[in-house]
């Protein structure tokens, strides 16, 4: 199987819009080498295009314009594991071009851990141990990024208190936590979905890398907590790799404080929709964050 959030491939002339067609003509600008294939992904947010490269299988994904951002971070990424290897696997990049905002990377040999953003069907050990084990070395990466790629704890929450979301205590509680934490200073992938992450070769190869940044520690257990709740184990597995950080510094206190916002975003998110899964969904991560909230003040009072 062929990945990077597939959906059905079409062939790439038959199925160009005229937006499709300008967005490959960067591509083409920046890589004229590429041959393309078939459509691989469209959204709002980008265009994905297989193909190849000199006989190597390729991939051209080419951020539309309100999404630039987002490109010019996974660009600047690469040019961080150029210039310190990165501690897990990741496609090679090919090209790339800040101002057209395109990528051209290896397309791997194989298929994504689950295809759904909340997976229900159960992950395998192997797969779930690999991906602990890229979270676990990418905390020790340390790699120099310029400003800019340290995460605004305090801004975002506040963001949210804005939204009534916190009663004084809670609040107050947020706060306290986050000084207790200290600054964001772990290197995280930002978007762990297991979409994200693919089986290629008897390795777990973490692909787009859009989010990632300087984070608090456990901000990508933080994720996989919130998104694995109904895979049976993974919870209890990801709670075990949060118990072993040596300080709860660098283990409970960030852990609940991305878990906080987190869940607020995706439950917020949850508002949206209407079918019966995510309704269901959403009484469930209603749960995790009164859970969430029980935790912060228990970790607090334990902190003294």
């Amino acid at each position: 199987m062929r990945t990077e959030s597939e959906t059905a491939p079409e062939n790439a002339s038959d199925a160009l819009t005229p937006d499709d067609r300008h967005l490959l003509g960067l591509a083409l600008e920046v890589c004229p080498g590429f041959a393309p294939g078939e459509v691989v992904y469209r959204s709002r947010t980008s265009l994905v295009v297989g193909g190849s490269l000199d006989g190597v299988e390729a991939l051209a994904k080419v951020r539309t314009p309100d999404w630039r951002r987002q490109c010019l971070r996974e660009i600047d990424t690469y040019d961080l594991f150029d210039a310190v290897a990165p501690p897990v696997p990741v496609p090679r990049r090919f090209a790339s071009d800040k101002e057209r905002a395109v990528l051209v990377m290896e397309r791997l040999a194989g298929e994504v851990l689950a295809p759904d953003r909340f997976p229900v069907t159960p992950v395998a050990r192997e797969d779930l141990d690999g991906v602990l084990a890229a979270v676990e070395r990418l905390r020790h990466w340390h790699p120099a990024p310029a400003e800019g790629w340290s995460v605004d704890y305090r801004g975002m929450l506040e963001g949210v208190h804005a939204q009534g979301v916190f009663d004084d205590a809670h609040w107050a509680s947020l706060l306290r936590l986050l000084e207790l934490s200290g600054g964001p200073r772990e290197f995280g992938h930002g978007d762990l979905v297991l979409a994200n992450v693919v089986r290629s070769r008897g390795r777990q190869v973490l692909i787009d890398w859009a989010s990632s940044a300087l984070y608090l520690p456990c901000l990508d257990l933080a994720q996989l907590w919130m998104l694995l709740g109904d895979v049976p184990g993974a919870r209890a597995r990801i709670e075990v790799a949060v118990a072993e950080r040596a300080d709860e510094r660098d283990g409970m206190m960030p852990f609940l404080v991305n878990l906080t916002l987190l869940l607020y975003r995706e439950r917020r998110a949850h508002q949206r929709f209407t079918d019966d899964a995510s309704r269901a969904r959403a009484v469930r991560l209603d749960a995790a964050w009164e859970l969430t909230r029980h935790r912060v003040r228990q970790c607090l009072a334990t902190a003294g």
